[in-house]
């Protein structure tokens, strides 16, 4: 994998169609700090914090990747969540305000 995606199920049926029908399968994440996903979620004060002794040409911790990598998917799926919440309740309001033209 060469990117995390916003959503951590959207991660996982993908590490789950690595095997399939019994298959063992295995995966691997190789992602750069200055992917999308960390600039847009994490902050470039929070990577710098957390890449502070390393150097660019070095690999982070697994355990920093790990936290980094939940950190930021856990802000986008707020935005997300949000962002639905929102829309629902913008559907709510119109429904509402247009009762008078009959039944759903």
């Amino acid at each position: 994998m060469t990117e995390y995606n916003e959503s951590r199920r959207i991660d996982r049926q993908l590490f789950g169609r690595v095997g399939r029908q019994g298959d063992p399968g295995s995966y691997e994440s190789i992602v750069a700090l200055d992917d999308e996903l960390f600039q847009r979620f994490a902050g470039k004060q929070l990577l710098r914090i957390v890449t502070g002794g390393v150097r660019l040409t070095e690999k982070i911790p697994p355990v920093i990747g790990r936290a980094l990598e939940g950190y930021s998917q856990s802000g986008a799926e707020r935005v997300h969540g949000r962002a639905r919440r929102m829309t629902l309740a913008e559907d709510h309001r119109w429904t509402k305000s247009l009762g008078f033209a009959g039944t759903e």
